[in-house]
């Protein structure tokens, strides 16, 4: 553990005001859930009073790294940073679980391999595959509850975003030139979010470039597999290094909190000239662009969820919102309760945690339901595709999109008005 880390458990004062802010604590009620006990058995892994093992292992990964504890905590203890160190502790110390280790290693350092298991899952779901399978019953016979998360998977479309468009998206006289990651989520399972980003800075004369890329790595970086994230970072930084851009963009807010680590997961100070250009869509609308529409009367109610790898950036919690109430009268933007409450998605937390994930989704769901919007917008894939699913899971009818798919929308009614 690093002095650096050391300094910051020092900083715990064990007061347990982490405790009223943590979506789990709220679940479970209790300590070895909450930052304070975590912190509690990391000083004791320190200090060799404990060793690495499956209980602890199970603890350290019920965590959904939302960051509400190190940002409501008196003492600016980095609670969230500690749990992903600890887990790369435990890591070395007993190595990644087999199926993790293999889609670490084997999946998300080749984007060909990606791509082919986007394409085996459309077939699976097109192919009428998916609902022979579920007709059986037989995911519900399978272990580590098969069928619920089968349940997760949304559409996927089959070919990759980026296959599908030019890698330089030109425009006469650009304004701007930007960079767009698109994200792994955008780029194999929403392309729709990736079209809606080209025709929304095509129409404000901006260029765009797709350059090469990999997954950001925070699949890796949340389970403590560091090389692996190490390696993802260096090949995002090396295509995007020299590009004559102006901004790189991102619609994905976990892709934009794991971008701006780069410069100290890699000491590097090219990494850190490169995330200064980095910056969320929405606040890219709102302070770059400032962009302007004339929308349709519709009328249509919308609500928005804070993905919290975003609202914690700048402009990241009133960027979106801004963007919403520019598209006044075509949506009403209501801002419903807990908007800034995690959803439980967490990456992969709710594949692993499944049930635990869904009690956090349900006060979401309540407060979606609550705010009578029929529309439901977030600038997180991930935190989009768990808001789907529990919404479908608690019949509640209300459409869930990204930000800037609400904009291309309103652009079209623009031309066609």
């Amino acid at each position: 553990m690093t002095n650096n880390y050391q300094e910051i458990l020092k900083k715990c004062s064990r007061c347990g005001g982490c405790q009223a802010h943590c979506p789990l604590y709220a679940e479970r009620g209790r300590e070895p859930y909450v930052a304070r006990g975590k912190i509690e058995l990391m000083e004791n892994l320190e200090a060799n009073n404990l060793e690495w093992n499956d209980k602890l292992a199970q603890i350290f990964s019920t965590c959904l790294l939302c960051g509400s504890c190190s940002e409501n905590c008196p003492n600016g203890v980095e609670a969230d940073k500690l749990v992903r160190l600890a887990r790369k502790d435990l890591v070395l110390a007993r190595g990644l679980p087999i199926i993790k280790k293999n889609v670490f290693q084997h999946l998300l350092k080749y984007n060909g391999r990606l791509k082919t298991v986007g394409k085996l899952l459309a077939f699976y779901q097109k192919s009428g595959l998916q609902k022979i399978v579920r007709g059986t019953g037989i995911l519900n016979l399978m272990p580590m509850d098969l069928a619920r998360k089968e349940s997760i998977l949304p559409s996927i479309s089959g070919r990759a975003f980026r296959d599908t468009v030019s890698a330089r998206n030109t425009v006469e006289n650009p304004k701007l030139k930007v960079a767009y990651f698109t994200g792994c989520i955008t780029n194999l399972v929403n392309p729709q979010v990736g079209i809606s980003v080209l025709e929304v800075l095509g129409t404000h004369n901006v260029e765009v470039i797709i350059p090469e890329q990999y997954c950001c790595g925070v699949p890796a970086l949340a389970s403590g597999e560091t090389e692996v994230t190490k390696f993802l970072a260096t090949e995002n930084i090396k295509y995007f290094t020299n590009l004559d851009v102006d901004y790189i963009i991102m619609d994905c807010a976990t892709c934009l909190s794991t971008w701006l680590e780069y410069p100290e997961l890699l000491e590097s100070e090219e990494a850190g000239k490169l995330t200064g250009k980095v910056i969320d869509i929405n606040r890219f609308l709102v302070e770059i662009l400032d962009i302007k529409l004339k929308p349709r009367e519709l009328g249509i109610m919308v609500t928005y969820h804070d993905p919290c790898h975003l609202k914690r950036t700048p402009g990241g919690k009133t960027s979106p919102r801004e963007v919403l109430k520019g598209l006044s009268p075509s949506y009403e933007f209501v801002e419903m309760e807990l908007a800034d409450r995690c959803c439980g998605s967490a990456g992969s937390f709710n594949l692993t945690h499944y049930e635990l994930s869904q009690k956090v989704a349900h006060h979401k769901v309540e407060a979606i339901k609550a705010s009578k919007a029929q529309i439901v917008t977030s600038s997180c894939p991930s935190c989009i595709m768990q808001l789907n699913h529990s919404l479908k899971n608690n019949n509640i009818d209300v459409e869930v999109k990204h930000t800037i798919e609400l904009v291309a929308d309103c652009l079209k009614a623009n031309s066609l008005s």
